[in-house]
């Protein structure tokens, strides 16, 4: 898809959750997704110990709304996890413009965009990091599993060594 590098995970849900314990997103943060996607998007959250916060979607897309992004954001958001739904690609230029703005980490929900594409570019080369899911029931399966793909060398050594038990 174009970024440098990839960690393998047991699954979506794996590879969420450690990013944000790889970027320190922890007890007292907060984190903006949408509550139109399956209930790993907020788990992952939870067990980093942020807050989600949620906000609608846009009902033409039903990706998450950018505009109610903005509206969210407090001295506490540390990150936004937009889910691209059913292979339909988020706004990614207005989440990006939002998370430069305020300096928030953007990990891309892809389970659902596996080979999907926003204005030619593959989704989950767009934000700070990705994740993908091989499940049964996706369009690319391994019967389980998942990734976490990035350009961020830093991140992707510390997931890394998060992934495997320190190893």
């Amino acid at each position: 898809i174009g970024v440098r590098f990839a960690v393998a995970m047991n699954s979506c849900t794996a590879a969420m959750h450690t990013a944000l314990v790889a970027k320190g997103i922890g007890e007292g943060d907060e984190v903006i997704t949408t509550p139109f996607t399956f209930c790993s998007t907020v788990n992952v959250i939870l067990h980093a110990g942020a807050k989600p916060v949620l906000v609608d979607i846009d009902p033409k897309t039903y990706c998450i709304n950018p505009k109610l992004i903005e509206q969210a954001i407090t001295e506490k958001t540390k990150a936004v996890i937009p889910v691209h739904y059913g292979g339909q690609p988020c706004d990614m230029d207005a989440i990006l413009k939002i998370c430069k703005e305020h300096n928030l980490f953007c990990l891309e929900d892809a389970a659902h965009a596996v080979n999907a594409e926003y204005k030619g570019k593959k989704i989950g080369s767009f934000g700070d990091a990705a994740a993908f899911s091989f499940y049964a029931t996706k369009n690319l399966t391994t019967s389980e599993g998942g990734m976490l793909v990035t350009n961020d060398e830093q991140l992707y050594e510390k997931a890394s060594i998060l992934s495997l038990h320190g190893l």
